[in-house]
């Protein structure tokens, strides 16, 4: 016998953080309605993280996945340390890592001034949908390999396009080794175009 479920997704006329409330408020009802127990989410100063907190029910668990100690981007580092504490004593679990799709494959790209690696495809593929979506895959894996969810899981993934959320997806996340064992079960919003 073959189901079907029709959903509502939410398209945003544009990418951005003005999309940020709208974006956490429909992770959270889709997980009120469905049950799902973890948001794993890109938090780069830490202050998405904690609005999700502020909206999400306490038995949520919230995995916010910023950037590597090592990453370019120094002000969103120190501003997401300043917001740590406040994050840790909201039960928020913090996962620093390598970042997934990118990771030691970007300093082969700067070193041989060449785009074209295994990695850069898939995260432009991603980017058809919108960079929220790229995002999305991105920190499931992070938190896949920091061992807070398992590809048994089902869990909602928000992402954005450089500062705030934009994208929420349900996913089964994967390992990097087996990045193709990813599962994106259902777009609950993102950007058109």
């Amino acid at each position: 016998m073959s189901g079907k479920a029709e959903r509502k997704i939410v398209y945003f006329d544009g990418q951005g953080a003005h999309n940020t409330d709208a974006a956490l408020d429909t992770a959270v009802s889709y997980c009120r309605a469905s049950g799902i127990r973890t948001i794993v989410l890109a938090s780069s100063t830490g202050a998405t993280a904690l609005k999700l907190r502020q909206k999400a029910d306490a038995e949520i668990e919230i995995i916010a996945i910023t950037y590597g100690a090592g990453s370019r981007f120094a002000e969103e580092v120190e501003a997401f340390n300043k917001n740590r504490a406040a994050m840790v004593s909201a039960g928020i679990i913090i996962v620093r890592g390598l970042h997934a799709l990118s990771g030691v494959e970007r300093t082969f790209e700067n070193k041989y001034k060449t785009g074209f690696l295994p990695l850069n495809l898939v995260s432009d593929t991603l980017r058809m949908f919108s960079q929220g979506m790229k995002v999305c895959v991105e920190v499931c894996i992070m938190a896949a390999e920091a061992g807070h969810i398992t590809p048994a899981d089902d869990v909602v993934v928000l992402g954005g396009s450089g500062e705030g959320a934009d994208t929420a997806v349900l996913m089964k996340p994967a390992y990097a080794a087996s990045i193709f064992s990813l599962k994106i079960q259902e777009i609950l919003c993102m950007p058109r175009g």
